[in-house]
């Protein structure tokens, strides 16, 4: 049950602590999940060190969780300040870890333009385990991409942080038992550091970030498995009204709704500039980025024809240093 609710190392590490007698295989899978997490965490703090970037959810959250407990994690969550900063990682990873680029998303909008990469390299056990990743983007949260707006700069305590962060992923899959440990360590952080203030300041902070129905949906998820305190029972009380207006903001032409495409990868042949640079197409655009070009797409199913002629452009910007004439170029 724990291995089909993602949670089977917690799961281990709970009944270790338990003194349960765990099996050689159970152990070893343990120790090796240890070394991914804390593996992962350093490389967030490496980056976040060496190129100004904010590491989301992961430490921070597990930071604050019993000392026994471990919390599982995937990859590590990266917010850099700009672009610039934004391949510098992607760069960096590429040479400390061999780690190669699994897509480049480019968001535009009225708010300019906002990029981010998935970068993967192999697990410790590549057999058996899924590979180390890590996100990189140069915005905190992206929404839905349909009714909700690219919030760049997350909240600076690790209790709402982490918070947000948790019901933002409702845009990409459905809560898991992982989110309702990190919202119960979150929710008890976050009322001892603010006390009678906590409903005011969520609901404030729930109003900025555009998350009050997500944000209601996991207290409500997390409330019959771990009843939740009267403060956040006032909390989500407040949330009621509040989801319902942020609600009928999620419109079609919202402010700083971004419109999302997709890198489709022509070559590896960097560009010139720490910056994705698009240059337009008859039929579809092509970037040039510190990775390679790509073919930039709203809709994954491609025809044979544009990659062909994406292919062809891009051989012609790489003639041309990776420039193309002023006309055709949209930063």
């Amino acid at each position: 049950m724990a291995a089909k609710a993602g949670i089977l190392a917690t799961w281990l590490s709970s009944a270790q602590a338990r003194d349960i007698e765990l099996t050689r295989a159970a152990t070893e899978y343990l120790e090796r999940t240890r070394r991914r997490v804390a593996e992962l965490a350093r490389v967030g703090d490496e980056q976040a060190a060496a190129h100004g970037l904010t590491v989301l959810k992961g430490r921070r959250i597990a930071a604050h969780m019993p000392g026994w407990m471990l919390r599982q994690s995937g990859d590590v969550d990266l917010v850099a300040p700009g672009e610039e900063a934004l391949w510098a990682c992607v760069l960096d990873l590429s040479a400390r870890y061999d780690a190669v680029p699994q897509g480049v998303s480019v968001m535009d909008g009225e708010f300019g333009r906002h990029v981010c990469v998935a970068m993967k390299w192999p697990a410790e056990e590549p057999h058996l385990d899924k590979p180390m990743g890590a996100d990189i983007a140069t915005c905190a949260f992206s929404g839905d991409l349909k009714g909700v707006p690219v919030r760049t700069v997350p909240p600076e305590h690790d209790d709402l942080c982490g918070l947000f962060a948790v019901a933002e992923e409702r845009f990409q899959r459905k809560f898991r038992i992982k989110d309702l440990l990190d919202f119960a360590v979150l929710a008890e952080l976050a009322e001892r550091r603010l006390g009678d203030a906590l409903v005011g300041v969520v609901l404030e902070h729930v109003e900025a970030l555009a998350l009050a129905p997500e944000l209601r949906a996991l207290i409500r998820k997390a409330d019959p498995w771990s009843p939740v305190s009267p403060r956040w029972r006032a909390t989500l009380d407040e949330l009621g009204p509040a989801a319902k207006a942020e609600k009928a903001r999620r419109r079609p032409g919202r402010a700083g709704v971004a419109r999302l495409r997709f890198g489709f990868p022509l070559d590896t042949v960097p560009s010139r500039e720490p910056r994705v640079t698009v240059h337009r197409g008859p039929r579809a655009d092509v970037a040039t980025t510190p990775i390679g070009a790509c073919l930039l797409v709203a809709d994954p199913v491609l025809t044979e024809d544009v990659v062909a002629e994406a292919l062809g452009h891009a051989r012609t910007l790489e003639a041309e240093g990776g420039e193309s004439h002023a006309a055709h170029r949209d930063r």
